[in-house]
């Protein structure tokens, strides 16, 4: 596993809980399970092992984790650069379906391809990309309002 995948995994459970000490420890078991996974298999693509094991690891997390109610942090270390607004992504996170919201930090956060995010989850890339699909109509929705605030004020 490459420094980037490590990363990959870590950005995965930051923006799926929102939650900076659960991210850390959920990271570091889906780490240990996709090194597992390529360990056992070695001809099992990387990005495949990470869904998969990101996907298990999210499965045993989800239930601790409010979804909408962000619990992070400036001093654990996860800087968020200046200017971001997470106000529409806290937002998509609470109101999005599980399956919407891991599949948009799958494909547009990590950039995994659709047939490794199929593979991953033993479904189909139509599937993938109906679930996506429906999640970026959602997300835009969201992230609309944020542009005409700011660009609506900016002038006053």
């Amino acid at each position: 596993m490459t420094e980037a995948d490590i990363q990959s995994i870590a950005l995965f459970f930051y923006f799926a809980l929102l939650d900076d000490r659960r991210a850390i420890e959920a990271s570091t078991q889906a780490l240990a399970l996709c090194r597992d996974k390529k360990h056992r298999n070695p001809e099992l693509s990387t990005p495949v092992a990470l869904v998969a094991a990101t996907k298990i690891t999210w499965d045993k997390y989800k239930v601790r984790v409010t979804r909408g109610r962000p619990n992070t942090s400036v001093e654990s270390g996860w800087l968020i650069p200046e200017g971001v607004d997470l106000g529409p992504w806290r937002e998509f996170q609470k109101t999005a379906s599980e399956d919407e919201l891991l599949t948009v930090i799958w494909s547009k956060i990590l950039n995994v391809e659709d047939n490794d995010i199929s593979e991953g989850l033993g479904i189909t890339q139509g599937t993938i990309r109906y679930r996506l699909g429906r999640a970026l109509r959602k997300l835009g929705t969201m992230t609309q309002g944020v542009g005409k605030l700011k660009h609506g004020t900016a002038g006053r």
